[in-house]
Order: C-alpha cells, then structure tokens, then sequence
C-alpha cells in the first residue's frame, strides 16, 4: 500500500456545469476518474486529500554462470542473467501512473589469457535485449488532462503507452603489459556495438485537453463547462525500427618515474555512427559523430611521508541518445502532431482536415550538427596522514560541459500589429503560417560546476571506522544539462519564455545544485562479551552496526504563470511563462515546512505579465526546496556452522530513515492554482525497516 497527498475536486467541483449533454457526459467522466473521497486534509489545503492504493510488484530474476578454466592461464567465462519485472503502479487517481512491465536479458562471454606475470588480455561477446511496455492502467481516461496542478492531472503522461524492444551486440577486448623494470603499465583494448531499437513512442499519442485559467474562469471551472484551452495530439503511423554502430578504443599508460611520483596518461577516441531506419520511411540529417578524442591525465605526487598531491584532467562523451534521435518519427507524411487553440471538447479536431499534407502541424526538426555532449573534468587535492593512521584530504572538482542537447520550441505567435493578441488569434500571429509549433532538437547552452571539498578518514581501528566528506558547490547552467534528452518531459519543462532569447532568459542554477553536502559512512563493530554464559558470549559477539548520514541543502525550482492567456501570460502559445516578482527580499529562499511555505510564497509578492511584455522578470530556479536529512542504520552478524567458515548464515535489520524524518516536496509553483505556495506532499518514505536472512554454502 502507498500512502500520499493528493489534489482532488470540492464537493462543490463534482458536477459538471456544460449546457450540452454530450459535453456534460465526457466531463463527467473526468470527474469520475476522481475518488469518492472528498479532501481530508484541510489543515494544509483544501483540496488535499491523503489516502491510499495498493501497487503490485512482481519479479523474476534467474542467474547462471560457468567458469571453465583451460590451464593455468587461460580461462572461460559464460554467463546468463534474466530479469523480468511487473508493476501494478498505484493510482490515487485512476490513470495516475502507467503500468510497467520489463523483460531483460542479458548473455556474456569473456575469455582471459595471462601470457605471463606481466601480460594478459581478455575478450568478451555481450548479447542483451530489453523489451518495455509502459501503459496506462484500465480504468485511465482517454486524452490526458492537464489542470494547471490545481487538482491532479489525470494521466498518465501523454507519451504513454511505450512498447519499445532495444536489443545490443558488443564485442571488446583489453590487454595490459608491465614493462621489465616495472616502471611503465600499457594498456590498451576498445569495443564495438552494435544496437536496434524497435516499437512505438511518440509524445501525445493518447492526446491531450489542456485546461488553464481562460475566459474570466479558473482551469477547474473550464473543467466543468468544458471548455478546454489547448488540445494536442500526434496521429500516424509511429512504429519505427532504427539500428546504430557505435564504438570506443583507447590506450594508456601508467609511468611511474620515482617512488614519489605517478604519472598516468592516456587517449580515448570513440565514434558513433548515424541511426539508420531500417525500413528507410525517415532518414537523420546528422552524420557521424567521428572526432571524438579524450585525453586523460593524472598526477600523483607525494611530497613527503605525510602529504601527498593529486590532479587528473579528462574529457568525457556521452551519446546520442535512442529516446532523442527517435524523435524524428514525429514527422509528415506518416506522422502528424496537431495543436487546437481553444478546442472543441466533442471534436478537437473539428476544422482540421487531416488527410491534408498542408494542414498545420508541429514538425520535429534534428540539427544536421547534432553530436554527442561532452564534459571538460578537472580536480586537484592535497591529502594529509597522521601517524595515527587518519587522514585529511582538502580538495577541488570541477567540470564544464558543452553541447548538451536542448529542445527549442519556435514558430510561436508573436505581436503583430493590427492582430489582437489573444488565444484565439494565436495561429494568425505565427510567423510560418504551414505550421504550429516547431520543435528543433540541437546542442545548447553549457554548464558549470565547481566545488570544494573537506574529507576525513578514520581508519578501522578498536573496531570504529569512519569517513566523512563535506562539499560546497555550485552548478549553473543555461536550461539544460548533460544527462538532458530534449524529450518527452525535456522538452515541456525545458522551454524558453522567449523564444528568441535561448539563454538569458533560462541562464540559472541547475536542478541539481546543492551548495552545502554533508556524507558520512561509519561502521564499529561491538566489543566482545566476555562476561556471562558461554552460549550467551557467543549469541552476543560478532555484531557489527553500520550505516550512513546525509546532510544537504534542498535543491532549486522555477515558479510559472500555469496559463499562457491575456492577463496571464504572453499570450504565444507555448507553457512555461514566469511571472514579474514585486519583492525580490525572498529570491533564494528556502521552503521546508508546510507550516511556513505559503506565508511566504503569497501572489501579492509577484505580477502575471502584462499586455505586450514578451516574458516575466521572475529567473529559473530562484528557490529551493527544504533540505534532505537521512539516516540510515544496520545491524548485521554473521553466524559459522564450520570452522573454515564455508557455511554460514548471515542475519542482517536495516533502517532506512531512522530519524523518521519528512523530506517535503516543493510548494506548489502554479501562480494560478488556489494551493499555490503550499506544500501537499513529501518526496521520501517514512521509516522503513527490513529484516534479512542469508545462508551461503
């Protein structure tokens, strides 16, 4: 059973308020996707309510493994892991979350051959195969609603359902050779993959009724007369079959000139060849990912018994993700995405010809540039040995990243003189009249993070050990980060106000900044009894208790408008509009309680954007959310039945949030919604305890 907050309608928002019968009947069916349960929690909101629904999770998992050795210096080894896993997900409201249900298999092959003490080399053969199917639950409505967050959206997400089946083939091999005087350790090796990505997923299939504060009413309103602002959806055939090469080498070499100082060094290159449609219906304008080289250095230095000094610097690549470059589907004349201002609730599509190849639509557009994002890395740290075997480490990381993917959304109406500038005059403002919105999906922006970092070790000792690291950090970005996609959520969540101001408008801290970070791992393992009975000596001996404790501050969020009409918004067509703030005394601040959040974050401290103004003041991600605080806890003993210990039994409680301690989601950051500034839920469990037993033979 999970447990949680959710936003359902008043006793008052249960009826729907439509003229038309036809129109009454299909809101009525939004409302009954809602509990019966009227809120329960109107201490904090009053529409908050906490209830309940079971999730099912069911796994499989089957693992095999040979090991065949040839001679003493040669050996085979095959493997086979299989994972089949089922969700029921919970659904607070029906349609919440998507079922899930994931096949996996993994198949290995590693062959090693020590030539001699000083060289070897391995190979291997790696066949896995992954098939996904992420649905949405029976009792899910039809197109997604989306509210604005004054109640709960109904869903799932509009990309769902996702049947897609990604299978690999990679062969690699390393080798290693020790020089004679030891003094040099070569290595060198490379991979070569080969992948296929199969199904169906493309954002909106299911569709979706976007309903905002419109026509002098709120969003909830709208839902009850039924009168959407906004309905999209994709139509076609979406089935695709893509395959790709990619592959990396390197070589490296670590040289050690003296007793006191390492030098390591190397040179990675890698590659990844254009996706190809495998029945030729969409072809990627961008072309090999060819000139990737990285180099690696590292230095090790120690100046004295007591002090030593490291720094490493190295380029990491990342990929041209399968979920980015499939997005080129999404395309005429066999895929069509259409948008609807102000939509027929009966007939979305009514007026839309859609066997007309020259009814507007929304392209997907990939840059013929399009390459692999990449990481500058650098650190340097100075670390500090007592005799007493404890240590002291002051340090410096840091990273710059380049060409993350980006998702720019254009072709958005814009002030036109002698057009008023309203809902309903959107397409009219657009500056391609063929088209709606246009995505493009590039490389954009960069990213940056430095930190500084105190470590301290205590070694085991009287049975204690203990490390503790504290980091302060910053991390900014322009709107979009390394791990980014440009999809599905990347591209609703990652827009601009303005689409012709790409990076000031979104230049901020990134969403996972975190400027104060406090870790500590221990682990002591208790004092024998020598006092008592024997078989009480021995029941109480042996035990160990271990654990970890994290401090850190809260991460960042953006506020929005959650309406892009007049009065509201810039009235362009596109989300993610931000209001002007009136009293920047509260830029930075942090919202950790319930109790406090909404005193704080209040409408009068902000203003919607004004007639003719292109986008609000308000900056992304000037807020944080509450900080994390965990402790987690085991105690464990192990428990021989033989004297060498090759039969034992391992008795193992665990404690993850011992302290019980919340971790409150952020406020609500609709300006628009009735719950603005209040915090309605909590992003971490409660505490949780589990009971383990293991026999190894």
């Amino acid at each position: 059973m999970v447990n949680g907050n959710v936003l359902v309608p008043l006793e008052s928002e249960r009826v729907p308020l439509a003229e038309d019968p036809a129109v009454r009947d299909i809101v009525q069916g939004f409302l009954n996707a809602y509990p019966d349960e009227l809120p329960n929690r109107t201490d904090f909101d009053t529409r908050a309510l906490n209830t309940n629904s079971p999730q099912n999770v069911d796994r499989t998992v089957g693992r095999i493994r040979l090991d065949l050795p040839f001679n003493d210096r040669q050996n085979l080894t095959a493997s086979f892991h299989s994972d089949r896993q089922r969700v029921d997900a919970f659904q607070f409201v029906a349609g919440q979350n998507p079922d899930t249900e994931i096949h996996g298999s993994l198949g290995r092959v590693s062959h090693r051959i020590d030539f001699s003490s000083k060289t070897l080399a391995a190979f291997s053969a790696r066949f896995q195969r992954t098939k996904s199917l992420l649905k949405p639950e029976p009792n899910a409505v039809g197109p997604r609603v989306r509210l604005g967050s004054q109640i709960q959206e109904l869903g799932p997400e509009s990309e769902f359902p996702v049947d897609r089946t990604q299978s690999a083939l990679a062969f690699g091999g390393t080798a290693s050779h020790i020089s004679a005087d030891g003094n040099h350790t070569l290595t060198f090796g490379g991979h070569l993959y080969y992948g296929r990505l199969s199904g169906i997923e493309t954002n909106d299939i299911r569709g979706y009724f976007q309903f905002s504060n419109q026509f002098g009413r709120t969003a909830i309103e709208n839902l009850l007369y039924g009168t959407p602002s906004r309905y999209i959806v994709t139509i076609g055939d979406i089935y695709r079959q893509f395959r790709n090469w990619r592959g990396q080498f390197f070589i490296g070499d670590q040289w050690r000139l003296s007793q006191r100082l390492h030098l390591t060094y190397g040179l990675r290159y890698g590659f990844q060849g254009t996706p190809v449609e495998m029945e030729g219906r969409d072809l990627l304008p961008f072309g090999c990912d060819c000139n990737n080289f990285a180099p690696r250095l590292a230095i090790a230095f120690r100046l004295s018994d007591a002090f030593a000094l490291r720094s490493s610097y190295t380029v990491s690549f990342g990929e041209i993700y399968a979920v980015t470059y499939q997005q080129i589907r999404n395309n005429a004349p066999a895929v069509r995405q259409y948008q609807v201002q102000n939509p027929s609730l009966l007939d979305p599509l009514e007026g839309i010809d859609t066997e007309n190849p020259t009814s507007r639509y929304s392209p997907t557009q990939i840059s013929p540039d399009l390459v692999a994002p990449y990481s500058h890395q650098y650190n340097l740290s100075l670390e500090r040995k007592f005799n007493s075997g404890i240590f002291l480490r002051l340090g410096y990381l840091g990273s710059r990243t380049l060409k993350p993917f980006k998702a720019y959304v254009l072709n958005r109406a814009e002030i036109v003189e002698g057009i008023p500038q309203l809902p309903s005059t959107i397409d009219a403002r657009r500056a391609d009249p063929r088209f709606a919105e246009v995505y493009n999906i590039a490389n954009g922006g960069i990213g940056y993070v430095d930190a500084a970092q105190v470590s301290v070790g205590i070694p085991y000792r009287t049975g204690i050990s203990l490390t503790a690291t504290y980091t302060f950090s910053k991390a900014i970005d322009l709107g979009t980060s390394y791990t980014s996609t440009a999809a599905n959520q990347g591209v609703t969540r990652g827009r601009n106000q303005d689409q012709y101001d790409a990076f000031g408008d979104q230049k901020g801290l990134s969403n996972f900044d975190s400027p104060h970070a406090l870790l500590i791992y221990y682990s002591w393992e208790l004092p024998e009894l020598t006092a008592g009975a024997g078989w009480l000596r021995s029941i109480a001996t042996g035990w160990k208790i271990s654990g970890t404790a994290l401090a850190k501050k809260g991460t960042p969020f953006t506020l929005f408008n959650g309406s892009d009409a007049l009065g509201y918004g810039n009235v362009d067509g596109s989300t993610g509009d931000r209001p002007n703030i009136l009293d920047p005394s509260i830029l930075g601040a942090s919202f950790s309680h319930p109790d406090t959040s909404a005193s704080i974050l209040t409408r009068d401290r902000f203003i919607y954007i004004l007639p003719g103004e292109i986008r609000g003041d308000l900056g992304r991600n000037t807020f944080r959310k509450g900080p994390i605080k965990n402790l987690n806890l085991a105690l464990s003993r192990q428990f021989s039945f033989t004297k060498n210990g090759e039969a034992a039994l391992q008795f193992r409680i665990e404690a993850y949030n011992l302290t019980n301690s919340p971790q409150f989601d952020e406020p609500q950051r609709n300006l628009s919604a009735p719950s603005f500034g209040r915090i309605t839920n909590t992003l971490n469990d409660g505490r949780v305890f589990q009971i383990g037993l293991e026999l190894g033979f």
